[in-house]
């Protein structure tokens, strides 16, 4: 399994995140802030499917004009994969006709159908996805959002999405045989542990309670960091002492 943080800014600041997209396996994106800017036009033919966690900005921003990149390359309908509310969201505020175009009733050049489809996630039923199994997790954050356990035959990997204080993501993680890995949001450094609490984002203190939860020896790869508060989070990161917890690498490939 090939998994890459997908960059959200120029070559030069590249290890800064504004904006959230994995691409898995070079086919599978899961969010899509940043999926029309960090791909070329052949890679982004080669993405069949796009799962969401949930309808903040920047885990959403680049969808419309991913789409309206691709509409004339696509032989089949943009899947787009999501919880209903979402969907809801999405329909009402972005693919209206007024905000970007309703690509539900737009019809490929081909004629097969419509340029977006939408279906619908539901918490803990895994889906199968271009060879991948994977399954939404409910997380604790400000609107309803799941995490991602992605599975193939060798490996499996988890997605916290955004969260803060959570059990499912963990008892899930125990339960996950082959977990190699978990990418986990921590947003905010320890003094801003009231907003982190109130916006429903981990800081390094709660990642630690957090981690008492978890059984397993996976690593734990840190994402979400607000990059005006990259090197404190940082610091306070290393200052847990655990061998297990990194700060993820941007535009790395991934691969167990």
């Amino acid at each position: 399994m090939k998994i890459k943080l997908l960059p959200s800014r120029p070559e030069a600041d590249k290890q800064t995140q504004l904006l959230t997209s994995f691409l898995i396996n070079d086919c599978l994106a899961i969010d899509a802030g940043t999926l029309g800017f960090a791909l070329d036009v052949q890679q982004q033919q080669g993405v069949h499917h796009i799962v969401l966690t949930h309808t903040h900005m920047d885990h959403i921003a680049l969808l419309p004009i991913f789409i309206d990149e691709v509409f004339t390359l696509l032989k089949s309908p943009l899947q787009v994969y999501a919880l209903p509310e979402a969907i809801t969201t999405l329909r009402q505020c972005i693919f209206n006709d007024s905000i970007w175009p309703n690509f539900e009733k737009i019809m490929l050049i081909n004629g097969h159908g419509p340029a977006l489809e939408f279906l619908a996630l539901e918490p803990r039923a895994p889906v199968r996805l271009a060879g991948l199994t994977v399954t939404p997790i409910p997380v604790n954050h400000t609107v309803p959002t799941v995490g991602m356990l992605v599975e193939d035959d060798h490996a499996a990997v988890i997605y916290s999405a955004d969260t803060y204080v959570t059990n499912d993501l963990w008892e899930v993680a125990n339960a996950t045989k082959r977990l190699k890995a978990i990418f986990v949001d921590v947003s905010y450094p320890n003094e801003l542990e009231k907003l982190a609490g109130v916006s429903r984002h981990l800081t390094p203190q709660s990642l630690g309670s957090e981690l008492k939860k978890l059984k397993c020896d996976a690593e734990i790869h840190c994402v979400h960091i607000k990059p005006i508060l990259r090197s404190r989070v940082i610091s306070q990161l290393e200052a847990l002492g655990n061998p297990r917890v990194f700060v993820a690498e941007i535009g790395k490939t991934y691969q167990w």
